[in-house]
């Protein structure tokens, strides 16, 4: 968004018609058509958000977080659901998770809407669960045209600017080594001389496997397939990863409850030899005793990174991690992850950087957990008693979705204990022993 100088004014809430529109008028991207949208939509939101926040901040904050939702998931909208209740749908779910930070909990957050005069027993469901039924799209966009609209201050206008303007230079920023475009606010051109090398060799890397190694893989599978000559072999050795997943496809994919998936892997601690754990990965069936010592998912690095900044997401400054970042600035100098493509030399950056998780967050409480989101499906291994262990799959997008009570995620299952596999697979060899082994795959 370069400036709202040339946008309408709005000083009404924009009703559901003219709203369906601009936002019809958003899908391809069009920038003058968001800014349009913004200046209509955003007096009413604000006039909504009042009724329930106190502080113009928190008013602002919600208001500016529900059009950078909007602006990225404009593809998602379908024809199943009005423009204007969809826009107010993502609204209702931020103003909820504010609201919930504000009082702590679902039934102290009751208790404040019900002063209000504004709550009913009545709940719609969510990617979260069941929601007061206030919270729906049609309810509150029901609700902006009964409330006084408010104006836009400046300060919102440049932070939503700013925000719109670096997903907009998302899609053309450089590379990180694994072909994932940078964050524009996190990247520095300090980082690029890295970069470039590590792309380069990651490439050179992923072109043998997929010219030479895949290929030959595959050949060999596709002989234990059919049980021929040294498919015994090749099955003790744990089968090639890649040619099964590419054989299987779908079938390796899980939906389930993330609260049910409590343990993690330790790789050093799993597979002491370093010879193995570098070669364990390409392998789908894992021998030995991989899956005894497996530590809390709860009690994870990432998963108390994600705790910490969701419970401090009201004033990220507070949290572990904005005071850990902000000391290793000050001590040890800046935090450069060059396979991210991120610099956090700034507390402004620093900022940035846990605001970036919040907004994923946020996101999916919104619209759910979308599998397609990461370069990589949340991966899982099968232990020697049919339960599911998470590996180093997706561990970030998996305590989110556990700290939010994602109802359902979907996962992939990447390896099995071989001792599940040899009790599943029966006497069956090649195509028989794998259909066996999937039928017993857990679903939850």
């Amino acid at each position: 968004m370069a400036s709202n100088d040339h946008a309408p004014t709005h000083p009404a809430s924009a009703d559901a018609t003219s709203l369906d529109k601009l936002i019809g008028g958003c899908i391809e991207g069009d920038l003058t058509a968001f800014e349009h949208l913004a200046s209509a939509c955003l007096p009413g939101l604000l006039g909504v958000s009042a009724r329930f926040l106190e502080q113009p901040g928190h008013h602002e904050t919600v208001c500016r977080d529900t059009l950078v939702l909007a602006w990225r998931n404009l593809s998602e909208l379908g024809s199943d659901t009005a423009p204007s209740q969809w826009l107010y749908g993502i609204f209702a779910s931020r103003l909820y998770n504010q609201l919930l930070a504000l009082h702590g909990s679902q039934q102290a957050m009751r208790h404040r809407v019900s002063t209000l005069k504004a709550e009913d027993a009545t709940t719609v469901d969510s990617p979260t669960g069941p929601r007061p039924a206030l919270f729906s799209g049609a309810r509150v966009l029901a609700m902006s045209q009964q409330v006084p609209a408010v104006a836009l201050s400046p300060r919102l206008l440049g932070e939503l600017n700013d925000r719109i303007t670096a997903e907009i230079a998302q899609c053309n920023a450089p590379l990180t080594p694994t072909g994932e475009r940078v964050y524009p606010p996190l990247y520095d051109p300090a980082l690029r001389s890295r970069m470039f090398r590590s792309r380069a060799a990651f490439r050179l890397k992923e072109g043998f496997k997929r010219r030479l190694g895949r290929p030959f893989e595959d050949q060999l599978f596709n002989r234990w397939l059919d049980n021929k000559a040294g498919s015994t072999l090749l099955e003790n050795q744990g089968l090639p990863r890649r040619s099964v997943e590419r054989y299987l496809g779908r079938k390796l994919d899980l939906e389930m409850d993330p609260s049910t998936l409590t343990r993690g892997l330790s790789y050093p601690t799993s597979f002491p030899n370093r010879t193995q754990r570098r070669k364990i990965s390409n392998l789908f069936i894992w021998p030995g005793d991989w899956d005894v010592k497996t530590p809390a998912l709860a009690a994870t690095q990432r998963h108390q990174f994600i705790h910490d900044i969701w419970n401090h997401r009201l004033d990220l400054t507070a949290s572990d991690s904005y005071a850990g970042l902000k000391s290793k600035l000050e001590k040890d100098g800046p935090l450069r992850m060059h396979h991210q493509g991120i610099l956090l030399d700034s507390e402004a950056r620093i900022l940035a950087y846990l605001e970036r998780y919040l907004f994923y967050m946020e996101d999916m409480s919104c619209f759910g957990f979308k599998s397609d989101l990461g370069k990589d499906a949340l991966g899982i291994a099968i232990d020697r008693h049919g339960d599911m262990i998470k590996i180093n799959k997706g561990l970030h997008r998996l305590a989110m979705a556990q700290t939010l009570g994602i109802q359902r995620v979907s996962v992939r299952v990447r390896s099995v204990h071989q001792l599940w596999w040899e009790e599943h697979k029966g006497s069956a060899q090649g195509k028989r022993a794998l259909e066996n082994a999937i039928a017993a795959l857990p679903h939850r």
